[in-house]
């Protein structure tokens, strides 16, 4: 069954965080923390312990920025990738495969170059946001689903990447786009003030993000994907499938594109004579 088999490729792609963090070293790796700190300070940008104090200095918003970093990122994309699949399948393959690509991306970074959080290195003016807001026993339990030196390039931002140019390359709305861009905006702000990320690393994972999706667009042109009406493509398939639910002629598909008969403003000429499903003679 094809959903089945979609499910299983997203959640195996996930997988791969817990088998990272198995694969993590013993040792932090807080050299390449200082050494992209310093590479920021050498360009007069290292601002991330400012926005970090100013959030320590506010405790009710430190912990609303730990619980929508731990508990949002991975919901809001799979919400994304199964509102594909409902409303716009003929989107659904490139966006699935786009997050596949981005996951298997950031994860040969994280072997190949693990890098420690912000957070692990106090002297450079952080504090363990995490234990912070889920106490000390929460390090073990996070670091099993995910590696502790994960932090290069964000996977965060790299998640929110894929969830918002889904929205975005498929939905008409303004106000829905507009939200899509300011939702990847937030997630870089609350991963910079909690001290997870450097904007390095958010640099990363937006990098990541887009490599997959051109990956994902080679690998479907390669194996004969493509087709007249591109079978993935965001804009022509948000074009095929007429507009989104804040658009007129949504009760829940949106509109078909117009068949013979019909005039440019979409109305049936049928239904001007009363008499469905026939045009009057012109």
């Amino acid at each position: 069954m094809k959903l089945v088999r979609d499910a299983a490729v997203v959640l195996a792609a996930l997988a791969l965080c817990p088998l990272v963090a198995l694969l993590a070293p013993d040792e932090a790796p807080l050299g390449r923390t200082r050494a992209l700190a310093d590479v920021e300070r050498s360009l007069g940008l290292l601002f991330e312990p400012g926005w970090h104090a100013w959030l320590a200095d506010r405790p009710a918003l430190m912990t609303a920025a730990g619980l929508f970093y731990v508990w949002v990122h991975v919901p809001a994309t799979i919400g994304a990738l199964v509102w594909a699949r409902l409303e716009r399948p003929h989107a659904f393959g490139l966006a699935r495969d786009t997050f596949v690509a981005t996951q298997l991306l950031t994860v040969v970074g994280y072997l190949a170059w693990p890098v420690a959080p912000p957070r692990m290195a106090p002297e450079l003016g952080f504090s363990d946001t995490l234990a912070t807001v889920y106490g000390t026993s929460a390090d073990s339990l996070a670091h099993s689903v995910q590696s502790p030196y994960a932090a290069m390039p964000s996977g965060h931002v790299a998640f929110a990447c894929v969830a918002a140019g889904v929205v975005f390359a498929l939905v008409r709305s303004r106000t829905l786009r507009v939200g899509a861009v300011l939702y990847v905006a937030l997630v870089v702000v609350v991963i910079i003030a909690t001290a997870n990320h450097f904007w390095l690393d958010a640099m990363g994972g937006a990098a990541a993000a887009v490599a997959g999706l051109f990956t994902a667009r080679c690998i479907r042109l390669r194996l004969g994907h493509r087709r007249k009406v591109d079978d993935g493509d965001f804009a022509l398939a948000g074009n095929a499938r007429g507009g989104d639910r804040g658009g007129p002629g949504w009760p829940g598909r949106g509109a078909e594109a117009p068949g013979p008969g019909f005039r440019r403003n979409g109305a049936g000429a049928g239904l001007r004579t009363g008499r469905p499903g026939r045009a009057s003679a012109r």
